[in-house]
């Protein structure tokens, strides 16, 4: 009954909420993205999710992390989203980290799934994830939102190459964090989302050597070959 609206969608069965039932998906990052991402492959019924997040939670999360709520405040992410996440779908089997990806740490991390989801904020996160996934030949479902717009694509399948390839630089850190309307990391973490259960179910074209780019402002977004 919990997933009778799935399969009443054109060309999915039995088999492909299976096949999500028996996937293992790690998200990095219980930030805006985060809480879009985990929400909803928690209630599409991915059968193992890792969350990986070493932060709390401050009062300037809420507009947009909507997995968390006042009472949260100063309290580690990873710890109140598994809490969230039980309670969304007591079925879904956690794994919960409460650090910081690195180099040191990535590989060993996530060799354990079948796919990476980046829900991070930060580019020397994002370089270490992609890096990993490269070696390990692990699907790298990525999104990024700031201010208006968001980009969402997805390396390190089939043929498509990694984030590095279309970023071969690491920007510079700005010391102040860019702002981001409240429902934009909903809209790029449900699209991650979407593309995650594609590659599960091997159903439908993933965002595989394409970026989806949108301004939401101005009401314009293409999807670019890289």
């Amino acid at each position: 009954m919990r997933y009778s609206r799935h399969l009443l969608v054109d060309e999915f069965t039995q088999h492909h909420q299976q096949k999500l039932a028996d996937a293992s998906v790690v998200v990095v990052g219980a930030g805006g993205l985060g809480s879009a991402l985990l929400m909803y492959l928690a209630a599409a019924g991915v059968g193992h999710l890792g969350i990986i997040d070493f932060d709390v939670v401050s009062e300037s999360n809420l507009n947009r992390q909507v997995l968390y709520n006042h009472d949260d405040i100063d309290l580690p992410k990873a710890d109140r989203a598994t809490a969230r996440i039980r309670k969304l779908n007591p079925t879904c089997r956690l794994s919960v980290f409460n650090l910081k990806i690195s180099n040191d740490n990535a590989t060993d991390i996530l060799r354990n799934y079948d796919v990476v989801a980046d829900a991070t904020d930060n580019f020397a996160t994002r370089y270490a994830l992609d890096d990993a996934c490269r070696k390990l030949h692990k699907p790298f479902v990525y999104g990024t939102a700031e201010q208006w717009t968001g980009q969402v694509s997805v390396f390190h399948y089939g043929k498509a190459g990694g984030y590095r390839d279309l970023y071969p630089d690491m920007p510079t850190a700005t010391q102040q964090p860019p702002g981001v309307m409240g429902p934009m990391p909903g809209v790029v973490g449900t699209r991650q989302a979407l593309e995650v259960i594609k590659i599960v179910t091997g159903l439908g074209e993933p965002l595989a050597g394409k970026l989806w780019m949108m301004d939401t402002l101005n009401n314009m977004d293409c999807l670019i070959n890289i």
